[in-house]
C-alpha cells in the first residue's frame, strides 16, 4: 500500500502486496486439459454462427459374406449365392458454439492510483483464467455426457492392491476396440502422431493420489522439452493410457467420474466475440468486459468410457 493511501485511509484490500499474491495465484490456478483431449477447429470457423459438420462412416455400412455356399464335393465351386447389400450409412455430428461465457469489472480510477498494485491488468488477467476454466469444464462434462460406455461404480477407497490398476485395463480395453494406440512411455506422444489416437484418462487429485500407489505407473519424465506435461498436465502412463490431471474435475458427494478416451473423437472450437474497455459516464470509473463463444461435439462416443470412483472414505 502507497503512503498516500495510507494517509488518505484507502481500504487495505486494494493494496494486497503483489509479490506475495502473484505466487500464490499461480500456486492455485487449475490446470485445463481440454486442449489435450480434443481437437480445436476454432480457426475453422469465419463466423461465430457458422457450423462444422463432422461426418463419419459408420461401419454397418459394409458386410462380408460368402458368395457361394459350400459343397460335399471336394475341388468343385459351391452352390452360387446372394449378393448382400448393406445401406450406406454417414453419423453427421454439427458442432456450433453453444454456450456464450462473460466476464466483466469495473474500475475505479481513484483507488487504481492510489495503490501500488496494477489491479487492472490482475483482475483482467484472473478474468481470463476464469474463462479458461469455464472452457475446460465445459468439454469435460459434455465428453462424459456423451461417452458409449460406462464401466462398473468402483470404490477406490476399500480397493485391494493392483485393482486400479485393472480398472483403468478396462477402460483401456474399451479404448483400444475403438483404434487407440497404447503407450508405453510418454515420449512417444512426440512427433507427428500426437495425441489424437493414444488413450488417454483424466483424473483429479482425489483420484490420482490412488493412481500413483500402483507399481504399474510410470511418472513423466519432467525433463522433457514438451510443454503439455511440464506445466502439470501429463503425469504418466498406466496400463497404455497417458494418465493427466485437472484439478477443474470436481469430487462431488465423494465420488469422481473419471472418463478416458482418444483425441480424435471430441471436438471443440472457441472464438472472442468482444473484448473492450470503456469509461462509464459522467463517473470516474472504466469498465471491462469479454464475451466469448465456445462449443464442443463427441463424434465417437465408443472410443468414450467413463466410472464413477468413490474417492472419499
Amino acid at each position: 500500500m502507497s503512503a498516500n493511501a495510507q494517509q488518505v485511509g484507502i481500504a487495505p484490500y486494494q493494496a494486497v502486496s503483489e509479490k506475495w499474491s502473484r505466487v500464490l495465484l499461480k500456486n492455485l490456478s487449475l490446470v485445463g486439459v481440454y486442449k489435450h483431449i480434443a481437437i480445436d477447429h476454432s480457426s475453422e470457423l469465419a463466423d461465430n454462427s457458422d457450423a462444422i459438420h463432422l461426418r463419419m462412416v459408420s461401419d454397418s455400412s459394409v458386410s462380408v459374406s460368402n458368395y457361394y455356399t459350400r459343397n460335399a464335393t471336394p475341388g468343385q465351386a459351391g452352390t452360387q449365392g446372394t449378393i448382400t447389400y448393406a445401406d450406406a450409412a454417414v453419423t453427421d455430428t454439427v458442432l456450433q458454439l453453444t454456450e456464450t461465457p462473460s466476464c466483466a469489472v469495473k474500475f475505479e480510477d481513484y483507488a487504481l492510483k492510489t495503490a501500488n498494485v496494477n489491479f487492472q491488468a490482475k483482475i483482467i488477467e484472473r478474468a481470463r483464467y476464469y474463462l479458461a476454466k469455464f472452457v475446460d469444464t465445459f468439454v469435460m462434462n459434455t465428453i462424459i455426457s456423451a461417452a458409449g460406455t460406462t464401466l462398473t461404480a468402483f470404490n477406490a477407497t476399500t480397493a485391494a492392491a493392483g485393482d486400479v490398476y485393472d480398472l483403468l485395463l478396462q477402460a483401456a480395453a474399451v479404448l483400444k476396440n475403438a483404434g487407440a494406440v497404447p503407450v508405453s512411455n510418454v515420449s512417444d506422444l512426440a512427433g507427428d502422431r500426437g495425441m489424437e489416437e493414444v488413450g488417454y484418462v483424466v483424473v483429479n487429485p482425489d483420484m490420482m493420489r490412488f493412481i500413483l500407489k500402483e507399481p504399474a505407473f510410470v511418472k513423466v519424465d519432467m525433463t522433457d522439452k514438451n510443454a503439455m506435461w511440464k506445466a502439470g498436465v501429463v503425469r504418466g502412463t498406466i496400463a497404455g493410457l497417458v494418465v493427466l490431471e485437472s484439478s477443474n474435475m470436481p469430487t462431488t458427494s465423494k465420488v469422481c467420474t473419471i472418463f478416458a478416451g482418444i483425441k480424435s473423437a471430441t471436438h471443440y472450437a472457441v472464438k472472442k466475440i468482444s473484448d473492450r474497455m470503456m469509461p462509464l459516464e459522467d463517473t470516474y470509473q472504466m469498465a471491462w468486459s469479454v464475451l466469448t463463444a465456445c462449443g464442443c461435439v463427441v463424434s465417437h462416443p465408443q472410443a468414450i468410457v467413463k466410472c464413477a470412483v468413490t474417492v472419499q472414505p
